[in-house]
């Protein structure tokens, strides 16, 4: 056998004996948006699957839609190993089963463009989680079995659905952005895109507003890195003293770092065991080892 053909065999078996694990980047046409959207998915193993259901019969797994920020994509779920440890915890036993999606934005700041044009929320709660749910039967189906992540422009977008659709039960933004309106003092690109999203007049905008609704009633994590370059450690703790005040209790997370991947991805592991909600009793009802969360203050 020539040796090129002995080389190619050798790759093949060798890749043959590694496990394959669900690991996506795939497009998802949507009629709404009449364009294709890429996300990533993390969708458990076969096995995991079937020994967490074995082991707790009818219980719903959890469904995470996950939301970057205005730089980042869903190849960033993959190349900063969110995924990677997801399938690690849950072939060690240590989380549950769960679903993840990570979107594209378009810049859309996740909702509904004011002219129509571009319904993204709609995409979102009419086509992308129905179709996943339809699938993958046993991953969300109702709020207790759906969460919601975001970083930054996400972080916001994560707040207003969770605020809107009242379709989740658990929220993690971290490093929101607690955007404005007439958004007079932002970057013009960022303008831009608010602009063709939202209403100016600040009345107008408060459907949308975090400082008005709040994320709603889902039990809520916000957090930030205490060196974060827009203030958004401060403008954390200012949120949970508000809703504090108006008895909607808020859990803050702020741990030295900025606004990067860098304080991103650790806060992200610790907080994953807390979104994908377990039954009392099996790993996933809090943050994970190494979270230095504080309940309101911050501090």
């Amino acid at each position: 056998m020539p040796a090129w053909r002995f080389l190619a065999l050798w790759i093949t078996l060798l890749a043959a004996s590694f496990p394959v694990r669900a690991v996506t980047l795939e497009r998802i046409p949507s009629a709404r948006l009449k364009r294709e959207v890429s996300v990533a998915l993390h969708v458990p193993s076969a096995e995991v699957t079937a020994r967490w259901t074995t082991a707790h019969p009818n219980q719903p797994m959890q469904l995470v839609l996950f939301l970057p920020g205005a730089w980042d994509g869903p190849e960033d779920f993959l190349r900063e190993g969110l995924e990677a440890f997801l399938a690690d915890q849950e072939s060690k036993n240590e989380l549950p089963p769960s679903l993840w999606v990570a979107v594209t934005h378009f810049q859309s700041w996740y909702a509904d463009r004011l002219d129509g044009s571009f319904p993204y929320e709609r995409f979102l709660m009419d086509e992308l989680l129905p179709l996943l749910e339809a699938r993958h039967p046993g991953f969300g189906g109702t709020p207790h079995a759906r969460s919601i992540a975001g970083l930054s422009m996400g972080g916001f977008g994560a707040l207003n659905l969770a605020a809107r659709t009242g379709a989740f039960s658990r929220c993690l933004a971290l490093s929101p952005a607690f955007v404005k309106a007439p958004f007079d003092s932002y970057q013009w690109f960022i303008r831009r895109s608010l602009r063709r999203t939202f209403p100016q007049d600040p009345a107008l905008f408060a459907p949308w507003n975090p400082w008005t609704h709040l994320g709603g009633s889902t039990e809520l994590v916000i957090g930030a890195g205490t060196e974060d370059r827009y203030n958004l450690a401060g403008a954390c703790r200012t949120f949970a003293r508000l809703s504090e005040e108006r008895g909607r209790p808020v859990q803050v997370d702020l741990r030295p770092g900025g606004h990067d991947w860098a304080y991103w991805t650790p806060t992200f592991k610790d907080w994953m065991p807390w979104l994908i909600r377990g039954p009392r009793g099996v790993p996933g009802g809090r943050p994970g080892p190494g979270s230095t969360a504080a309940r309101l203050g911050g501090e």
